[in-house]
């Protein structure tokens, strides 16, 4: 996988997460209100419940898999700039115009370089 498809997985599952998060609390306030309705009810909202932690937790794991992935395809160059640029890109989320300051050089060379970086990252399977 490519840098960018690894990143945007990461992503993609971060947001999974937070909506489980949101669904899990949403759910516990549920649970709450209608602990002492139906024991049908409570036990279907903590079903949900159990089944929402496992899928935050097995999107845990995935994030921590995917990250390493990214960080082992960005320690894959040789270019110590290069692997700067992309741990700063892509680890530490920073825009490209922080990145040229910090690193002293010119937005265009930040390009230059990060597209080089892409361009040159071996296609192994994750």
């Amino acid at each position: 996988m490519s840098i960018k498809t690894i990143k945007a997985a990461i992503t993609e599952v971060q947001a999974r997460i937070w909506r489980n998060r949101q669904y899990r609390a949403h759910t516990q306030k549920q649970l709450a209100l209608i602990y002492r309705a139906t024991p049908a009810t409570s036990h279907r909202s903590r079903t949900q419940l159990a089944a929402l932690r496992a899928a935050i937790a097995r999107d845990s794991r995935q994030i921590e898999t995917l990250n390493q992935a990214l960080m082992a395809a960005i320690d894959s160059h040789e270019s110590a700039q290069i692997k700067e640029i992309l741990t700063r890109r892509y680890i530490n989320d920073q825009p490209f115009t922080e990145i040229a300051a910090a690193m002293g050089y010119d937005l265009r060379w930040v390009y230059r370089l990060h597209a080089r970086g892409l361009a040159a990252e071996p296609s192994r399977p994750v």
